[in-house]
């Protein structure tokens, strides 16, 4: 999905069921029944073949973490079970729509362990920081949640760098050559 379907909350329609993105204030739910489909898929495609294993090792996570993103419950999902392409045609979409969540990364195996887990919080704080309220991030999908944690870590970096420079060049330069430099960045 591109970055506008995103931002934008948009959803799509797979036989008359809306399919949404799961939004942050609904994570928790939705992470519990998920996880488990985004380990047994991993790097894999999305093939029927692979869906049928995916159903057989994990019915009830499929049916839960689908219930999540359509207006149908777990005893209506269970019943569209039986049509089973039309079934895999819905449980597509959801991860379609939601494929920023089942993307897999391997873990990143580091030489030293951070001193500081971080948590939600943290990367709530940090969108906070870089302009957002928490109201809004709650209501993000996690595709543009992911997104916007990117974008202010990218920015941060940026910013991070030009302030480098910007010392670097402070303490390289003679009085006259720095006070111009410092007058340019009025203009």
């Amino acid at each position: 999905m591109n970055d506008f379907f995103l931002a934008t909350n948009r959803s799509v329609r797979v036989n008359d069921i809306e399919v949404r993105q799961i939004q942050i204030k609904d994570f928790d739910t939705w992470a519990m029944h998920a996880e488990s489909l985004k380990n047994f898929i991993k790097d894999q495609n999305h093939s029927d073949e692979i869906l049928t294993g995916l159903f057989k090792a994990h019915g009830v996570q499929v049916i839960s973490t689908m219930a999540c993103v359509t207006d149908l419950n777990n005893e209506s999902l269970v019943e569209l079970a039986a049509d089973e392409q039309g079934f895999k045609d819905l449980l597509k979409a959801v991860l379609l729509v939601n494929q920023t969540y089942f993307k897999y990364e391997k873990p990143k195996h580091t030489a030293k362990k951070q001193a500081i887990e971080s948590t939600w919080f943290d990367s709530f704080q940090y969108l906070i920081s870089a302009g957002h309220r928490h109201e809004d991030i709650m209501n993000m999908t996690y595709g543009a949640f992911d997104q916007y944690l990117k974008s202010a870590q990218k920015d941060h970096k940026n910013k991070l760098q030009y302030l480098s420079s910007v010392i670097r060049s402070a303490h390289h330069a003679n009085t006259k050559e720095f006070k111009k430099f410092f007058e340019g960045l009025k203009e």
